[in-house]
């Protein structure tokens, strides 16, 4: 039995088990998970024993119940944790029907005793049937067995290692060309072997020069890092191993160094991370994975922000603060600004607070048209929620508009200018017991110009009610940026853009010309026409590529309200006051409340 799982652990010993091993269409099929609206439903595993979700149990029955895999057994592995953080199963197809088809022992290519090459992993899925599709998250590892070749043979023929490596980038780009289309990879831990970072090099350099669209995840990069700092994660023990059997494949809480020893030695045996590490290095890549929307969400947040600033000139625009033989007016009003977005298992969702205020003056010519200018300021404070991080957003913008009438038809038209800083953008990782941030700061642009046409149907006793149609361009650009720090988990984020082209048609009552308060409300269904996808493009890093994914669009269908009021206090001072937003909008909701004054001369 030791002679066993020594062999398992130096992975001399494993080969390609017979074909015979059952991989039925149900293995290809979708897991149950999250909603339909999450960015992922199934989560597809290749590699060996660092993914290992318990292959040899259907070899060995000699195994202890809550064994299995290459860890402090019951922990579970690297992209379990990464499966449970997404809200995802992760079984393993053998013996269960899962979808991990990694196998401890496993080279990239070649034969190995009783274990199923990554290779032939892949090509086991594809003959069963199986298929990606866009809310797939296909995760692939390998190569440490194959430096076990190396050694065994040794120490001497490195193209083992070039070979695998070339060949595991392959592999990279098959899935791709199958239809994976969110591919998780990693570097391998090394320790310093110099045979392992020749493989890592090799790897990095052979998945740019295919230019394979994967997230990269430098796990040795992050094994560094605990080594380097181990009392920050928790370790009391980072040379020693924390099982006294040969390999953790049957590692179990009975066979631990000390009742805690997966939680505080780094290394389960001699080869493979200890409970702790896993949950770790499957969290970091959580991180990275829920980053790309996590960051997308600051631009609704903007749009949101700007569309707030919009909201506070819409009474003026509409005359509210025109007065019976007073041609200018000026008027000014502050004003809190709240966003919020929802969150879950894979998306982080955004709260954003803070002050909006707008200053303008209106030109009144006749009694039905006029035109304005006017500038907006908003500054508050964001929250990524489940404690993910904070932003500060900063925006300014500058609108002009115009209204008149073509025969019984009141028309609008506005247009706006606006720039947005987002300072000190913290993102928070937690690993084990430490929280790690990441920081960095953007900027971007925001530009919109909308045409609105109403009538009126009723008028009686000085107020009026009739439709209300609008037609609104808006973009917002948000420039890329990098976080500091140059950590594992940390990454640089291209540039971001919402583009949007919206209908409304709804309903406005309003006070009719002349009269000392007024005011209007309007409510009106939102649809929006642009539904090209959107991408975010991130390179974690030590990354050699770049990933690019697609990330949420919010609802195309929603509800958006306004309502002001402007009533004369005491000559020609007028007090405002008003509320809008938008809600409905999946789980998305914006509200701006504001108060001011206007004056006439």
């Amino acid at each position: 039995m030791k002679t066993t799982y020594t062999a398992l652990l130096l992975g001399t010993a494993l080969s390609v088990a017979s074909p015979g091993h059952a991989q039925t269409a149900s293995t290809t099929t979708n897991a149950t998970s999250a909603s339909g609206s999450e960015p992922y439903n199934r989560m597809v595993v290749f590699g060996d024993s660092l993914a290992d979700g318990g292959y040899y149990l259907t070899l060995d029955p000699r195994l202890a119940r809550d064994a299995g895999s290459f860890t402090t057994n019951p922990d579970p592995v690297a992209p379990e944790v990464l499966a449970a953080r997404l809200g995802l199963s992760l079984d393993p197809v053998y013996g269960k029907g899962g979808t991990n088809y990694a196998v401890g022992g496993a080279r990239v290519t070649a034969a190995n005793a009783l274990s199923i090459p990554v290779t032939t992993q892949i090509t086991n899925f594809l003959a069963a049937g199986g298929t990606f599709g866009a809310r797939d998250l296909v995760y692939i590892q390998g190569g440490g067995n194959d430096y076990f070749a190396f050694q065994a043979g040794g120490s001497t023929n490195t193209a083992i290692l070039t070979t695998a490596a070339t060949q595991l980038a392959a592999q990279v780009s098959r899935l791709q060309a199958a239809g994976a289309s969110r591919i998780v990879t990693l570097a391998v831990q090394s320790g310093g072997a110099a045979g392992l970072q020749l493989f890592n090099r090799t790897y990095a350099a052979a998945l740019a020069a295919a230019n394979v669209n994967a997230l990269y995840f430098d796990t040795d990069r992050l094994f560094g890092e605990l080594v380097a700092s181990p009392a920050t994660y928790g370790y009391t023990n980072i040379t020693g191993v924390a099982c006294t059997v040969p390999s953790s494949l049957a590692c179990t809480r009975a066979t631990l160094v000390s009742a805690d020893a997966n939680e505080t030695y780094i290394l389960a045996d001699s080869v493979h991370p200890s409970g702790k590490t896993q949950r770790i290095q499957g969290q970091a890549i959580a991180s990275l994975v829920q980053a790309p929307d996590q960051i997308a969400g600051l631009g609704y947040a903007a749009q949101a922000m700007f569309r707030g600033q919009r909201d506070l000139i819409e009474a003026a625009e509409r005359g509210g603060a025109q007065r019976d033989g007073q041609a200018l007016s000026v008027f000014g009003s502050a004003g809190y600004h709240y966003y919020a977005s929802g969150t879950s298992a894979q998306r982080v969702g955004v709260t954003e607070r803070g002050f909006s205020g707008t200053a303008g003056a209106d030109l009144a010519i006749g009694d039905a048209s006029g035109v304005g200018i006017a500038g907006g300021y908003s500054d508050g404070t964001g929250d990524f929620k489940t404690g993910a991080g904070t932003y500060k957003p900063r925006a300014w913008s500058v609108s002009g508009y115009a209204r008149g009438e073509l025969g019984p038809v009141r028309l609008l038209a506005d247009g706006t200018y606006g720039e947005i800083d987002y300072r000190h953008i913290r993102r928070s990782v937690q690993l084990g017991p430490a929280l790690r941030t990441h920081d960095g700061e953007t900027d971007g642009t925001y530009v919109a110009g909308r045409i609105t046409a109403a009538f009126d149907l009723i008028t009686r006793g000085g107020v009026a009610f009739g439709p209300d149609l609008a037609a609104q361009y808006d973009r917002v650009r948000i420039a890329g940026y990098a976080e500091t720090g140059g950590l594992s988990t940390a990454a640089a984020f291209g540039r971001q853009e919402i583009e949007s082209l919206t209908g409304r048609f709804g309903a406005v009552i309003h006070t009719v010309p002349g009269s000392p308060v007024r005011f209007f409300a309007r409510a009106g269904y939102e649809r929006e026409f642009d539904d090209d996808p959107r991408t975010l493009t991130m390179t974690p890093t030590g990354a050699p590529i770049s990933f690019t994914s697609t990330v949420e669009r919010a609802d195309r269908n929603y509800m958006s309200y306004a309502m002001g009021v402007d009533g004369t206090v005491a000559g020609q001072l007028s007090l405002r006051a008003g509320v809008a937003g938008y809600a409905l909008r999946d789980d998305r909701d914006s509200v701006t409340a504001f108060a001011g004054l206007s004056a006439a001369f």
